[in-house]
């Protein structure tokens, strides 16, 4: 998928859209997303330009952008683990989950890069959705367990959490290029 290209006019016809709104589209989704490639210009000889689309942006457009039955934060999360999943079962990898570890309170501070208010507020409701105590004293430092830490990033501070399964999809995705590009193959654009 991540060498497969599509004309943009399949988009707009798809989607009913003009070119003007599908730049549009384009520059608010780099917004949110920079270190993605999903769109490809190509100069041939005649001057004229074509913008071409990789599938898997196409199929954000459908399953995110364009998706109105849930938050666009949540849809993009899922989005992004379905595409973390299809590239390991490609390498035969065991799925990964991210390792977490007790944290201070003061380094929890640096780890969301959030202030005192804000992980103070953060615990507060964490812990209202727990039955049993996450915090702790420990040499005068009170520390969050690991199941707090990993609750806290999936789901209160989520767009952290987004943004390392984009660096872990693309990640996975340059691994899945230079095993392409040592084969030989070329993008394929259809």
């Amino acid at each position: 998928m991540e060498f497969k290209w599509q004309d943009n006019y399949y988009t707009l016809k798809k989607y009913n859209l003009t070119y003007d709104d599908l730049k549009k589209i384009i520059k608010r989704i780099y917004k949110r997303h920079p270190l993605e490639d999903w769109t490809y210009l190509r100069h041939p000889l005649n001057d004229q330009v074509c913008l071409y689309l990789n599938l898997e942006f196409v199929e954000y457009l459908e399953e995110v952008y364009f998706n109105k039955n849930g938050y666009y934060l949540d849809l993009e999360i899922a989005f992004f683990e379905k595409q973390i999943l299809r590239l390991e079962q490609e390498f035969k990898l065991d799925h990964s989950e991210i390792h977490y570890e007790d944290i201070s309170l003061y380094d929890l501070r640096e780890y969301f890069g959030k202030s005192k208010n804000s992980i103070g507020v953060a615990t507060y409701r964490m812990q209202q959705h727990f039955s049993y105590p996450l915090k702790y004293t420990k040499n005068g430092k009170v520390y969050v367990k690991a199941e707090g830490v990993k609750w806290l990033n999936e789901k209160y501070f989520r767009k952290s959490y987004l943004q390392e399964l984009e660096k872990y999809k693309l990640a996975l995705q340059k691994a899945k290029y230079i095993k392409h590009n040592k084969k030989g193959g070329p993008y394929i654009i259809i």
